[in-house]
């Protein structure tokens, strides 16, 4: 009888063991999966834009412009997205450059989210202006970027 309740307790435990480490291997799978897909997108933050302007016509950023903010550095349009908060008081624009950095074309003004489709074939970055609607100045400070910036989320592939 003793032979038989160790052969019970062995089965038990060596069944615990084996759920516990399936349990682990599926966890470790899906941790990783999460870790890659959080890497293979960024979120673009507000300390990406500074006060300026962009050229519909050649691109061009004027900085000395004040009356909306701009991504300071060209963004891949590789996986752009970009979501609007609710109630958000901007629009914005996206500007599209070839590989070599030459400005392709100007979106429309987009008071909505762009889900990436309309992007010219020949675009590999990209930068976003923003412009508020109800600006009480109609100048953009800088104390008002990150708010600004905040309104808008934009979303790219590493």
């Amino acid at each position: 009888m003793a032979n038989f309740s160790q052969k019970s307790t062995k089965s038990k435990v060596t069944r615990i063991l084996t759920a516990l480490l399936i349990l682990a291997l599926v966890g470790a799978v899906i941790g990783l999966s999460v870790s890659l897909s959080r890497a293979a997108s960024t979120e673009i933050g507000g300390e990406a834009y500074s006060v300026g302007t962009i050229d519909t016509e050649t691109g061009d950023v004027d900085s000395k412009e004040n009356t909306s903010i701009y991504t300071r550095k060209d963004l891949t349009v590789d996986g752009l997205k970009c979501t609007l908060e609710k109630n958000a008081k901007i629009t914005y624009q996206i500007f599209y450059y070839d590989k070599d950095g030459k400005f392709i074309s100007a979106s429309e003004t987009f008071s909505a989210d762009f889900d990436g489709k309309g992007i010219p074939e020949t675009a590999k970055t990209c930068k976003i202006m923003i412009t508020p609607t109800s600006d009480e100045d109609g100048k953009v400070s800088l104390v008002e970027v990150l708010g600004y910036a905040a309104q808008l989320t934009v979303i790219v592939n590493k």
